[in-house]
């Protein structure tokens, strides 16, 4: 096949170069998910990339615009006795000027039977300001006091079976003249089904200038703590003066359930909440949206031109009847726009897939939503996705990107990925300044290599988006066969329309021919053989007549 024996020459030379526009670098592979972890990608002005991971550290890498690694480095984030970790992924904000500021969470270890516990019992949240060279110029840290008097003696019992008081940012705003940083306190409990029951947990606002002196702060208190997590769910409303803090969900099993907006005035004083009913807008499923960091499945939201709010995030769908078992379930990527009472103005579900042993629709875990010009936003979903990046199931996975505008009219679909023997997990996606736009993660082959994962990162076009053709030179698809290898149903996914599908076998005798006219068609394969099949999507033309658009190999 042509994409794999790309993606081998990828692999021996570890980059190629594309246009200028597009560029596609593969890392050497290695046996764990967590090296070289991409989480944030940044374009500079002189149309560089700067590529934020996990190696040990902080990874930095900066690309030219063509896909060159100019250079790389790791920086190194550990306090003796401390656990430098951010849970949402390492908040990062970079300047007019080119600078970054890289902001780390420290927690005391209370771990009495690890070498690195000091007795600490203040956490720390350090910034460290790097130059357009990637070098460290400036640093400073605030103590954050934990409150450990409702917490169980720390000498007390075995550390399993407490979780430790912690602090962990969740944003970091930049509002001009300093930052604001969101934070959660939790203040600690004996886990079980209602962990961080205390009454002590917090969210926490400051407001500092950009050498990290704290001007202004504010709290809101936690009768119990949203301990699922939420990466860059505050955003700040120009118009009204107001932060709007977006809670997901699913705080947990036996907690509230529904999609929550906190509004806050500039002093950081609460002004209300608001609830959104969990619906797709069919008034037929309940939707739980997924923040979970069991399977990475991060919400993005994105504040528009219109004083509206756009989230994509990761769902699980439920269609219950009379307080009875689910009769329907499935997961699925949901993107809603809603207004500041939080009410759902439009939305989009799509990727779904059925629920079992762990399958579930993924978003991009960093960012699944993004745009630089509103008429072309991206968002992007894994189907079928294993549960977890870990990806230790033979299965075949691909990306959907779709291209919307403001309005969430679906301009185009296509499909990413690295061979029908492949599992890709993609961590951030991010709109790029000529209409086009990025993507990072990683992947492995299960039948050339299956325990060794490969890091990439690719660059489209915005040419890319554009045709029935221009995808196929640049690495996408228009049409998909699924799940791969599959049973008795073999599905195909496509947004084209007047298209016609045949399906032969080896011997090239036609098994299946049929019209496609729904965005996925399934076919009926439990009479066929057990073995390999070629499918060919061809669309009609005046002038050509049917002009294959798309074919593939699918496994029974």
């Amino acid at each position: 096949m042509k994409r794999l024996f790309f993606i081998l020459i990828l692999l021996f030379s570890s980059s190629m170069m594309f246009s200028q526009n597009e560029f596609e670098y593969i890392y050497d592979g290695v046996g764990t998910r967590y090296y070289k972890t991409f989480t944030d990608v940044f374009e500079m002005d002189n149309g560089d990339y700067v590529v934020f991971g996990n190696k040990g550290g902080i990874y930095f890498g900066r690309f030219s615009k063509s896909g060159e690694l100019l250079s790389d480095t790791t920086m190194s984030v550990g306090i003796l006795g401390y656990r430098s970790s951010n849970y949402e992924g390492t908040p990062i904000i970079k300047d007019n000027d080119g600078n970054f500021y890289v902001f780390i969470t420290h927690n005391p270890i209370f771990d009495t039977t690890n070498t690195g516990c000091q007795g600490f019992f203040d956490s720390k949240i350090v910034m460290n300001k790097l130059n357009e060279e990637l070098e460290v110029v400036y640093s400073k840290e605030i103590t954050i006091p934990l409150d450990t008097t409702n917490w169980i003696n720390l000498w007390a019992a075995p550390q399993s079976a407490y979780e430790s008081p912690e602090i962990q940012i969740g944003t970091v705003l930049d509002n001009g003249d300093g930052f604001v940083i969101c934070y959660e306190k939790y203040a600690g409990n004996i886990t079980g089904p209602e962990p961080h029951a205390t009454g002590y947990d917090s969210t926490l606002f400051i407001k500092t200038d950009y050498e990290l002196n704290v001007h202004k702060s504010g709290s809101f208190g936690h009768t119990k703590c949203n301990k699922m997590r939420h990466r860059n769910h505050l955003l700040y409303d120009e118009t009204d003066n107001e932060y709007l803090y977006y809670v997901s969900s699913y705080w947990s099993q036996w907690l509230k359930r529904g999609f929550y907006l906190y509004r806050f005035d500039s002093d950081f004083n609460y002004i209300g909440e608001h609830y959104m009913f969990n619906t797709d807008g069919t008034g037929m499923h309940t939707i739980k949206y997924r923040d979970d960091k069991s399977v990475a499945d991060g919400i993005t939201l994105k504040r528009t031109s219109s004083n509206t709010t756009i989230m994509m995030a990761g769902a699980d769908c439920f269609h219950v009847t009379n307080g009875n078992p689910p009769i329907d379930e499935y997961t699925a990527a949901v993107c809603l726009e809603m207004n500041d009472e939080a009410k759902m103005l439009d939305s989009i579900t799509f990727g779904r897939a059925e629920t079992s042993s762990g399958n579930r629709t993924s978003v991009p875990s960093a960012c699944s939503i993004d745009w630089a010009d509103e008429s072309r936003i991206f968002i992007a979903a894994t189907p079928n996705s294993f549960f977890s990046d870990l990806m230790y199931n033979n299965k075949y996975q691909y990306l959907i990107i779709k291209m919307i505008d403001k309005d969430l009219n679906v301009l185009d679909e296509l499909y990413y990925d690295f061979g029908e023997t492949s599992s890709l997990w993609t961590t951030t996606l991010k709109a790029t300044k000529d209409g086009g736009c990025m993507i990072a993660g990683h992947y492995k082959d299960f039948v050339k290599d299956p325990d060794t994962y490969y890091n990439f990162i690719k660059k489209f076009p915005p040419e890319a988006f554009v045709g029935i053709e221009e995808p196929h030179a640049h690495g996408l698809k228009v049409a998909v066969a699924y799940p791969n290898p599959g049973g008795d149903v073999m599905n195909i996914r496509t947004t084209l329309r007047d298209c016609n599908l045949t399906v032969y076998d080896m011997q090239g005798r036609i098994v299946h021919q049929q019209e496609i006219t729904d965005d996925v068609t399934s076919i009926d394969a439990s009479k066929w053989q057990s073995g390999t099949y070629v499918w060919r999507l061809g669309v009609r033309s005046v002038e050509l007549g049917v002009k294959e658009v798309e074919s593939g190999k699918w496994v029974k």
